[in-house]
């Protein structure tokens, strides 16, 4: 999953501009109507309110890690119970209540970006490359990320490198010369953590293999599956939820390479949403139980926990302070 977000995100998360490629559907001898994703409102059963007072609107916008339906079908209890229990109307960028509409907006990573900066987008999915920008552009840290209540262990994902299973790659060096998948040039697992982590391996992004930018992990993944691509790199999270649903055989797929773990697709609100909504947005939150569809897409996962910046995001802004540093001399190496 993410420097800008993806991610970035990651999703990253939740996800950078992907197109999801569905694998067969089963046969029925009886055809049923395609599930509509819900409102805010039809997503759970109202959550007991913790907060009364003045009825705060918040902005909320997502990774354009899956379409809009299946970004609230997946999301849509949660936007539920934040609305009823912290006494929020969550809108849209247009102004349109997510009680009422499934219009929620999926960005790209800069439109994400900006967005929150701008003070435009009040309350977002990022995945982890975008954090480091986001942090250095005055915003604040993450206030959240998925996790398991009862240990405590925050949800991360690893930096994979995958081709496959009937490639004749076995180990990251037979990829030399060879093309090999990033996602987009701002995602930290897709991208940036590639070129900070592959030369220790022997692979030089640019130099020992030639980089393919396929614009988001499920487009690296099916191109991989398909033969468009002799190997990837992705975040094995977002791999593990093709795989989750059938996007993807996981047989068919061979891990050459895995990375230290990262911090996944994290949640955050701009620094222009006042105190008093913070402590709506972060109390509510952490008091979410997941939906059985949200619990399926991560697993082990059950709750928001909230975030020690410098500790997890230790990795995340390595691979980050290397990239700065890469930049800065190529930079200054240019007559």
């Amino acid at each position: 999953m993410l420097f800008a977000k993806p991610l970035d995100a990651r999703l990253c998360v939740l996800l950078s501009g992907a197109t999801l490629l569905l694998g067969p559907v089963a046969a029925q001898t009886t055809a049923s109507p395609p599930a509509k994703a819900p409102t805010a409102r039809q997503a759970a059963a109202p959550a007991a309110p913790l907060f009364g007072g003045t009825r705060e609107k918040l902005v909320v916008a997502m990774p354009k890690t899956y379409a809009k339906s299946e970004t609230m079908l997946i999301w849509g209890d949660y936007f539920n119970h934040l609305a009823r229990c912290g006494n929020l109307d969550l809108q849209n960028l247009q102004g349109e209540s997510l009680e009422r509409s499934v219009n929620i907006d999926t960005l790209g990573e800069k439109e994400l970006i900006d967005g929150i900066i701008a003070g435009k987008v009040q309350l977002a999915q990022v995945n982890p490359g975008l954090v480091p920008q986001l942090v250095a552009a005055g915003q604040p840290a993450p206030f959240g990320v998925p996790g398991n209540k009862a240990s405590g262990q925050r949800n991360s994902y690893k930096l994979i490198l995958i081709s496959r299973v009937d490639s004749p790659f076995t180990k990251p060096q037979d990829l030399v010369g060879k093309k090999i998948a990033h996602t987009t040039p701002t995602s930290n697992s897709g991208n940036l953590a590639p070129r900070a982590l592959f030369p220790a391996l022997g692979l030089v992004p640019d130099q020992n293999y030639e980089v393919v930018f396929s614009n988001g992990h499920e487009r690296s993944v099916t191109g991989v599956m398909h033969g468009f691509y002799p190997a990837a790199a992705v975040a094995s999270d977002l791999y593990q939820r093709m795989v989750v649903k059938g996007d993807v055989k996981g047989s068919s797929i061979r891990t050459l390479w895995e990375s230290p773990p990262f911090m996944t697709e994290t949640w955050t609100l701009g620094k222009e949403v006042s105190p008093e909504v913070q402590a709506r947005v972060t109390k509510c939150s952490y008091s979410y139980s997941f939906s059985p569809k949200l619990r399926q897409l991560l697993p082990g996962n059950d709750s928001f926990l909230a975030i020690n910046f410098e500790r997890d995001f230790a990795t995340v802004m390595e691979v980050y302070n290397k990239t700065q540093k890469a930049q800065a001399a190529a930079k200054a190496a240019k007559p």
